[in-house]
């Protein structure tokens, strides 16, 4: 029995069809079954370190070690803080993931076909958007008028994530060469607009937006033929239409919450009390610009706070400053702020140059690329990506197999 499974095991470990199935497994269960991001998530990452250790010869591509590098600035550049001013290193947890980037794309480059993979990449993230609506429309037809997002997550990570397999379909219409596929990404797109409108997560509509503009400024310097703009305006206005109800809703929360804020009731808003967060965060780093409180000392810090008796009890247990750059200048100084901003530039800055000097799959996950690092940096302005485990794995796999499939491999180690 065991040499038969040994077999069938390392069968299936040589087979070309291995990575793209995982890859779209991944993409396609991420936000529609519960805890399957673990799942695909860890069979792709084990996969790509089994093939990055036992497969000769691993190929890298030079710039892979700039990228990771650019990448890991964020926990690189909090260690001063947090040998100056003490850390709580479970803290460093989420931001260290971005090591997955390694197996992740050495694995590939070894093993993998990048076009096989591209496919499975597309078609898993409209699969994704499609499932995602299908979870949506489930959870608020038991639960209206509730966020969506439990059991598989909490809203904001849906919202983000959603954003991300959005702009991933969005691209799939323009990249996908058969007909029954750009028909398919068209309305996983619009499935993707559906569960961001679920979520009703303004930091991820925020995100989507930026990421879809930066999509359709690079679209625009391509030859498209006005039959596919007109289907781009058309899409667009419908997707406009699913998510109006909630942008408006947002808007007017929002001009209340900030006028309670203003009256000195914020504590009892939503807005008003990210507010008072964001305040909390500039006062504490006037006192230590440069090294914050160190790395998971906020808890400490709202605790004096609250120690005052001004404080709900929601506030009270929150985790975060409820913004990705307050909470890293809070937690880590304007050190820690300059390696997050870093982290977060520089591989967009990176995935730009590819889209002018590759072109087919790889230049479509090169702008997907881009796209979803503006659209992260944009959805942090109200909300932490360092914050939930789905969130951080989604973000890293993704950047990873867009840098993989927009740079071809030229070195071998």
């Amino acid at each position: 029995m065991a040499p038969f499974v040994i077999g069938e095991l390392v069968r299936l470990f040589s087979a070309q069809q291995t990575p793209p199935v995982l890859v779209w497994l991944f993409f396609a269960s991420i936000i529609f079954l519960p805890d399957a991001y673990d799942v695909f998530g860890a069979a792709l990452v084990v996969y790509c370190l089994i093939a990055s250790v036992i497969v000769r010869p691993r190929i890298f591509n030079g710039l892979d070690w700039i990228f990771f590098g650019l990448l890991f600035c964020y926990p690189l550049l909090m260690l001063p803080s947090a040998l100056v001013m003490g850390a709580d290193f479970s803290f460093f947890d989420y931001p260290v993931r971005v090591l997955l980037f390694i197996p992740v794309v050495m694995g590939l480059r070894t093993k993998a076909d990048p076009l096989l993979v591209s496919r499975g990449f597309f078609l898993g993230g409209s699969f994704g958007c499609l499932g995602g609506a299908c979870f949506s429309a489930y959870m608020l037809f038991f639960n209206p008028g509730e966020r969506v997002g439990l059991p598989i997550t909490n809203p904001i990570a849906l919202g983000q994530i959603a954003a991300s397999l959005s702009i991933i379909a969005f691209v799939s219409i323009f990249h996908c060469s058969r007909r029954w596929e750009r028909v398919f990404s068209a309305f996983g797109f619009l499935g993707g607009i559906f569960t961001l409108y679920a979520s009703a997560s303004s930091g991820a509509f925020l995100g989507f937006g930026l990421g879809l503009l930066v999509v359709l400024v690079v679209l625009s310097r391509k030859q498209i033929t006005r039959t596919a703009w007109f289907g781009v305006v058309l899409l667009l206005a419908v997707s406009l239409c699913i998510v109006a109800p909630a942008l408006i809703l947002k808007f007017h929360q929002l001009v209340v919450d900030v006028t309670a804020y203003a009256s000195g009731a914020g504590m009892g808003t939503s807005q008003g009390q990210r507010l008072i967060l964001w305040g909390i965060s500039i006062r504490e780093l006037a006192q230590s610009p440069w090294f914050g409180v160190g790395p998971g000392h906020f808890k400490l810090v709202l605790s004096q706070f609250c120690s005052y008796g001004n404080c709900s009890v929601d506030f009270s247990g929150f985790n975060h400053v409820h913004s990705q750059y307050f909470d890293s200048a809070l937690n880590a100084g304007l050190i820690g702020l300059s390696g997050l901003l870093i982290s977060l530039v520089s591989p967009a800055v990176l995935f730009y140059r590819q889209i002018a000097v590759t072109g087919g799959s790889a230049q479509a996950a090169a702008i997907v690329g881009l796209a979803v690092v503006v659209a992260a940096m944009g959805s942090m302005v109200t909300q932490p990506l360092y914050a939930h485990n789905i969130s951080v794995i989604s973000y890293v796999l993704t950047i990873s197999l867009c840098w993989f499939l927009a740079v071809p491999a030229s070195r071998q180690v």
